[in-house]
């Protein structure tokens, strides 16, 4: 159930990135960086790292696995409608069109309350942030959870900088570089296969069924069959 809370978690975290990174010509923001995103535990050890890449209209996160096993790939593509989510391991992806209707529609349909509470500013690797308390009651296939958290949020990026959860984990990103990002990076992988859904996506090559995989990106135990009645915003 833990590791369920923490797929899903990071399903919303890819969901937002998304939607608040809309590229607005403001003065002053930063619209194109590269960046390190970290996962560290409370004993303040480094449980996991990953890259995001921003432009105005193309997004590439490259992220680990629940389990530690493995890596996903996802490149949001603004500019031609579509998006694509990669196992590197398992040389497969799987594309799908990009509706930021659907999406927001779906985060909105699993929050069901949030509350904030205004900290003050902090600044969070040499930006200026918006620190708030936040109380998110969110319900995913049944499953209700209360997440109470503290972020950071800088202004200049639209997005969170440190996210701190009530049992002291923390995600935050580090040597945010601002400037332009190589093309390739938003390009769909050669070589790989198309499949037609998310379980081929995540199932392994050898049985052609979903489970844990030191190759790929295996999903949490148990949600590959919750994920067969998903349509939105990932498909069949």
């Amino acid at each position: 159930m833990f590791i369920t809370k923490r797929w899903w978690m990071l399903c919303l975290i890819v969901m937002s990135v998304m939607l608040m990174s809309t590229g607005a010509a403001y003065a002053g923001k930063i619209t194109s960086f590269s960046a390190e995103q970290v996962s560290i535990a409370p004993d303040g050890k480094i449980e996991n790292t990953g890259k995001m890449y921003v432009t105005p209209d193309k997004i590439r996160m490259e992220m680990r696995s629940p389990q530690g096993e493995g890596s996903m790939i996802i490149i949001m593509r603004r500019d031609n409608n579509l998006y694509w989510m990669v196992n590197p391991g398992e040389k497969k992806y799987f594309e799908r069109p990009l509706n930021e209707k659907e999406w927001e529609g779906m985060a909105k349909g699993m929050i069901k309350s949030q509350t904030e509470q205004d900290l003050g500013t902090e600044t969070v690797n040499g930006f200026k942030c918006s620190k708030k308390s936040v109380e998110t009651v969110v319900e995913v296939m049944g499953f209700k959870t209360t997440s109470r958290s503290v972020v950071w949020i800088s202004q200049k990026l639209d997005m969170p900088i440190r996210t701190r959860t009530e049992d002291g984990h923390v995600t935050e990103l580090r040597n945010i570089k601002e400037g332009g990002q190589p093309k390739q990076l938003f390009e769909n992988p050669d070589g790989y296969k198309k499949v037609g859904n998310m379980m081929e996506l995540f199932a392994t090559s050898d049985e052609g069924e979903t489970k844990e995989s030191g190759g790929g990106f295996a999903l949490p135990e148990g949600l590959g069959d919750k994920l067969k009645g998903l349509k939105l915003p990932f498909g069949k």
